[in-house]
């Protein structure tokens, strides 16, 4: 599943990237509003600025950049940073193709009510949200985030169909989503930088043949440094990065070609056909032909 079309919702104007350390104040968002939604394309840099709002900073196209604490992160397609009310930040262009959707909430959403009892739990969302310790962003990668992408698309839709006002309906499906993702597994507080980008491009370049100790004698580490070093960045380990590139690819292969599924095993570097079919399986609760009958 993806995101919703960020062209249904609100734009930004170029004179108003300029006016993002008054965002509130923008033209485009009523003063009143404790939550609003905008989308802009990321193909201008966007300044150094500061928010009195959470911002939930959502990739839907392309790949993005925001510069924090002079860290350049990177941003992928379907990936979630999440900024606190200490983040400060600035947006370099990667990909002038890269679009973000950006869901901002007042902090008088948690002043009162099931919000504030919320926030009142000990776990790290609620750590982070309340500013507890040095941490001003949380990363989700694409991963982390996909089973939350039904919920995400609802308050998207909500927002849109009562005509880019929140409402009730939108509130009860932002406190489900906080609520799920308060108990995932898969965070990070670093994300994704240059070289965890770099080992992932690698993987992406050489799926069929790439191995954890090839990448770790290319990039000049131990294989137990560098796999510490990704999962910490990207929040899988190597192996799980390269295997779900594997499936990646041969979804694509599945939805795109009329290749055999002995075929399409080879090209993503599976030796033994069996074991992909099982692994194919295991990861999307189908079999690589009931995933085709799907697509075709």
């Amino acid at each position: 599943m993806k995101l919703i079309d960020s062209n249904k919702l609100p734009k930004l104007s170029r004179n108003d990237f300029f006016k993002i350390p008054n965002l509130v104040r923008s033209s485009n968002i009523p003063n009143s509003e404790k939550i609003f939604v905008v989308s802009h394309d990321l193909d201008i840099p966007v300044p150094f600025h500061k928010h009195d709002f959470y911002e939930f900073v959502f990739i839907t196209n392309g790949i993005a950049i925001s510069n924090i604490n002079n860290k350049d992160i990177y941003l992928l397609p379907d990936s979630l940073l999440l900024m606190n009310l200490h983040s400060a930040h600035s947006l370099k262009v990667k990909d002038p193709k890269a679009q973000v959707i950006n869901i901002c909430i007042k902090p008088e959403i948690f002043a009162g009510g099931v919000f504030a009892e919320f926030l009142q739990q000990d776990n790290y969302l609620c750590n982070f949200l309340c500013d507890k310790g040095n941490n001003s962003y949380l990363y989700f990668s694409p991963t982390s985030l996909s089973r939350y992408l039904p919920i995400i698309n609802g308050i998207l839709s909500e927002y849109v169909t009562n005509n880019y006002h929140y409402n009730y309906a939108m509130l009860g499906l932002l406190l489900i989503f906080f609520d799920q993702l308060s108990h995932e597994n898969y965070y990070s507080y670093t994300g994704i930088d240059s070289l965890s980008l770099n080992v992932i491009s690698a993987i992406k370049d050489n799926v069929q043949t790439i191995t954890v100790q090839q990448l770790a004698q290319n990039f000049g580490y131990s294989t137990a440094y560098l796999s510490r070093y990704v999962k910490k960045h990207t929040t899988l380990t190597i192996k799980e990065i390269i295997m779900q590139e594997k499936m990646k690819q041969a979804k694509k292969y599945l939805s795109e070609t009329n290749y055999s599924v002995e075929e399409i095993s080879r090209l993503v570097g599976y030796k033994s056909v069996s074991y992909f079919f099982k692994t194919f399986e295991k990861q999307n609760n189908v079999t690589p032909d009931q995933f085709r009958k799907t697509v075709k």
